[in-house]
This record gives C-alpha cells, sequence and structure tokens, in this order.
C-alpha cells in the first residue's frame, strides 16, 4: 500500500501571510492540530501546530526545569499574556521550516518507519517533486489503514 492511498487529500491549510489569530481559530474551527503552511503558489514552507505554539507560551525556564519550586512559576496572567502576544504574530514566525515531506509512492512501512524516526510530529506531508502540497498522513491513518487490511476491508493492492 502507498502513501497515496492513505493520506487526507484536500487538507485545511494555512497560508503563511495569515496572522496566527485567524489560524487558531481555523485549528480549532476544524479541530486540527497542526496544519501545512503554503506559499502564494501552494508549495509547503512548514507547519505549524499547537505543540508548538504552546512551546511559545511557557516561558524558557519552565521548560528547562531551571525553577526548582513550580509554586514560583508565572501564573495564568503571564502565559495569558504570552497567548495574546503570540495570537497578533504573524504565522510565518511560528512555523516549523522543516516538516516531515514524503512523496506519493512511499510505502507503508516506510512512512511509519519514517514518522516514528522524524520524532517531532505525528503527521508527515505528502508532497509532489516541487513541493505541492498531496495530502497528509497521520500515524492515526496508518493504524486505521492496518486495520482495514487486516479485516478484509482494504486490499494491499
Amino acid at each position: 500500500m502507498f502513501a497515496e492511498r492513505i493520506m487526507i487529500k484536500n487538507p485545511v491549510t494555512a497560508r503563511q501571510g495569515e496572522r496566527m489569530k485567524d489560524v487558531l481559530f481555523r485549528m480549532r474551527e476544524a479541530k486540527l492540530r497542526m496544519l501545512p503552511v503554503l506559499d502564494d503558489d501552494g508549495v509547503v514552507v512548514g507547519i505549524v501546530s499547537t505543540f508548538s505554539m504552546l512551546g511559545a507560551i511557557v516561558p524558557d525556564y519552565i521548560v528547562s526545569g531551571d525553577l526548582n519550586q513550580i509554586s514560583y512559576a508565572p501564573d495564568m496572567g503571564v502565559l495569558r499574556r504570552h497567548y495574546d502576544e503570540l495570537q497578533s504574530k504573524k504565522l510565518i514566525e511560528m512555523i516549523d521550516k522543516e516538516p516531515l515531506m514524503l512523496n506519493p509512492e512511499e510505502s507503508l512501512l516506510s512512512v511509519a518507519a519514517s514518522l516514528i524516526g522524524f520524532r517531532k510530529h505525528e503527521y508527515a506531508l505528502v508532497v509532489d517533486e516541487q513541493k505541492h502540497l498531496l495530502g497528509i498522513i497521520s500515524a492515526g491513518d496508518i493504524l486505521d489503514a492496518m486495520d482495514g487490511l487486516l479485516s478484509g476491508e482494504v486490499t494491499d493492492a
């Protein structure tokens, strides 16, 4: 089975010139944790994820463990202020410019191995030779495909 058979086609995307506030709204509405980010020609320039957004609002010294007592950590007001600042930023400031990109002919096993080895996100972008987005595959999509293969609902052809 190949990536193009299990990928989600026509995924929700973001454009690099958008504001984070609009992208966050779209992600919430669609109940998504990641969006591919495209330039004006439809070429993938990166991804934006809820994980990277969370990393932008939690202070580095909390994440690094430099603060011995969490009771001295910033209160919700500080986190809210960081969140408000995040919303006012342009999307291009927040993207991960090195997403996992695969070609549509990748095997299911190859896609699974790539996702495990990548360790940054549970999504792979399926792109053509010019990096135009064709679809997205999540770890869950692979598990669903395996379930379909095992139950006989999907064939490997």
